[in-house]
């Protein structure tokens, strides 16, 4: 019997064969790969964890009165934050002490002893990131007062952190600080399941300053008293010994408000004078000459006939058609029509512009033309003669339509929110929010605020038209998408929004009135009636009505600068 060497194996054999080994060695490879990131994830977290419990056994070893940070409170020398670098890596050790109150012998004013600092709690965090993933490692520890416990000599400070619905907020960082005493205090906390950073041991004084923020969410502060902002809320807190002070801060999920501005829909006209052919599409048996289109012309005459056409007119933003039109020079016994044709050449059926089959002579009207079956247009124009020495002039023709709206770039608005930080010694107002920005090149600005109703002012227009008008109420998490149509600025101007079950009525009939005034407006597709040019007076009456709606008014309307108003049908 004879043996099989490697001659005998094909080239499929071989192929077949490195494809397999080539399989397993991936295989391996991966293998190899993912043992190496799993060994390499246990050794960071071997390192987190003993820097963790080297800064726990530090201080730990230190005295019951020295086991504070620098700038909290408890007060002491420990750094609240640390780095330390190992494996290529850096891990940050976050250092957090506070003062427990024990329910066991009663919370705050119903602790049997009246001291509300019992023992001490140590937090050690130490966080890192590796393979683009973040990592942190936690520990815990009580620490007793060597004998019975005592009293900081302080008070108890307390702050809930609440949504907008007064439902708590945990995990929300809490920045403590107070300049005034020294130690100062400067610390992070973050907010239980409860929504509260408690803080007994708190050293007494009227000048903790609190920050509650959270990602994704508003933020609430307290603010200082100044020679602008004499009554500000909330003010800074104090805290009294032996007592706790609490303070309420509100955020949420923030809003996202998508404004864009616009030009009004206004008339565009394309024409062509046939001072070149440059506007011409098709042609048979024509010429261009001296800024008019005429018959071929040859040493016989005039051709008897000649069609042409013109290149497509596709407006952006068309809005609707309105008109075309022709100029003509037409001496005896000759002839021009024109018929309006669709972007290929086909003239657009009786059904939709009559008469068209036969063509016109002078203009027509393409009102009923609608843009969304017919966005782009031609004109299509024959020429005869019944004599080969004469030929009629086709001298211009024209389209007319309405183009719009068009996104406005560049515009500045401010926007100004309802919520307060206080008010001027006058008592006037001082707003959280009040932010002056503009639209993009794209006239389109969003921006992320907090629930509030915000108020709009644009300097130079006068809103015409409003898809979602001012003011805007912005509930938290909400996505809220304005349109602002903007025109030429009028001393006072009234845009009146009318709606119907949380719908815009399209088509109202709005009136307003005042003495020796009257002026009626049709609402718009976004259910908006704009007054412009208007007396500054606080006596204007205004009604709405509809089909199928019962007319809704309203009297003694005010009436200055530019002003929103809404009626809702009921």
């Amino acid at each position: 019997m004879r043996s099989v060497g490697l001659r005998g194996m094909s080239f499929m054999d071989v192929v077949v064969g490195t494809a397999l080994m080539l399989t397993v060695f991936l295989a391996l490879s991966g293998l190899l790969r993912s043992s190496l990131v799993v060994v390499s994830l246990a050794k960071n977290k071997s390192i987190a964890t003993a820097v963790a419990e080297s800064q726990m056994e530090y201080v730990r070893s230190l005295t019951y009165d020295a086991v504070g940070t620098a700038g909290g409170i408890p007060s002491g020398n420990i750094p609240q934050y640390a780095t330390t670098t190992s494996n290529g890596i850096d891990f940050a050790t976050r250092t957090y002490i506070e003062y427990v109150d024990d329910p066991k012998d009663g919370l705050e004013g119903a602790d049997e002893t009246g001291i509300t600092t019992d023992y001490k709690r140590i937090k050690v965090t130490v966080s890192y990131v590796a393979g683009g993933r973040q990592f942190a490692i936690d520990l815990v520890s009580n620490y007793a007062p060597p004998a019975l416990e005592t009293s900081t000599g302080g008070g108890t400070l307390r702050i809930d952190v609440v949504n907008a619905s007064g439902a708590p907020i945990p995990g929300a960082s809490v920045h403590i600080e107070n300049p005034s005493i020294s130690p100062a205090v400067d610390l992070v906390a973050f907010s239980n399941a409860s929504g509260i950073v408690y803080l007994p041991g708190a050293a007494t004084s009227t000048d903790y300053r609190i920050s509650v923020s959270k990602d994704g969410y508003s933020t609430a502060e307290t603010y200082e008293r100044n020679t602008t902002n004499q009554n500000p809320a909330p003010g800074y807190l104090t805290v009294v010994k032996d007592q706790t002070t609490t303070g309420t801060f509100a955020i949420d999920v923030l809003t996202t408000l998508s404004l864009s501005t616009f030009t009004p829909v206004a008339t565009s006209t394309w024409d062509d004078s046939f001072t070149d052919a440059s506007g011409i599409g098709t042609q048979s048996n024509i010429e261009v000459s001296g800024g008019a289109v005429l018959l071929a012309s040859s040493e016989l005459g005039y051709a008897e006939s000649g069609s042409v056409s013109a290149i497509a007119l596709t407006p952006d933003y068309l809005a609707g058609w309105k008109r075309a039109a022709i100029e003509t020079s037409l001496p005896a016994d000759t002839d021009v029509r024109f018929k309006v044709a669709n972007a290929s050449g086909a003239p657009l059926p009786d059904s939709v512009l009559p008469g068209n089959s036969a063509g016109f002579t002078d203009e027509v009207d393409l009102s009923g033309v609608p843009k969304d079956t017919y966005p782009a247009l031609t004109l299509v124009a024959t020429l005869a003669t019944a004599s080969n020495t004469v030929s009629p002039s086709l001298l211009a023709w024209s389209v007319e339509y309405q183009r719009g709206p068009v996104p406005l770039p560049n515009v500045t608005f401010s926007i100004t929110g309802g919520k307060t930080t206080g008010s001027t010694g006058a008592g006037s107002s001082l707003y959280k929010t009040q932010t002056s920005t503009a639209t993009n090149s794209l006239g389109l600005r969003v921006l992320s605020l907090e629930w509030d109703i915000y108020q709009i002012d644009i300097p130079s227009y006068d809103v015409v038209d409003a898809c979602n008008t001012p003011p805007y109420t912005l509930a938290p998490g909400a996505e809220l998408e304005a349109s602002l149509v903007l025109g030429e600025e009028t001393t006072n101007a009234l845009l009146v929004s009318v709606r119907s079950g949380g719908t815009s009525v399209a088509g109202a009939e709005v009136t307003l009135s005042r003495p020796g005034f009257s002026e009626t407006v049709t609402t718009s597709a976004c259910g908006a009636a704009y007054f412009g040019d208007l007396a500054a007076a606080s006596d204007y009456s205004i009604s709405a009505s509809a089909e199928e709606e019962t007319t809704v008014s309203a009297s003694g309307v005010s009436v200055a600068d530019q002003t929103f108003y809404g009626l809702t049908f009921e």
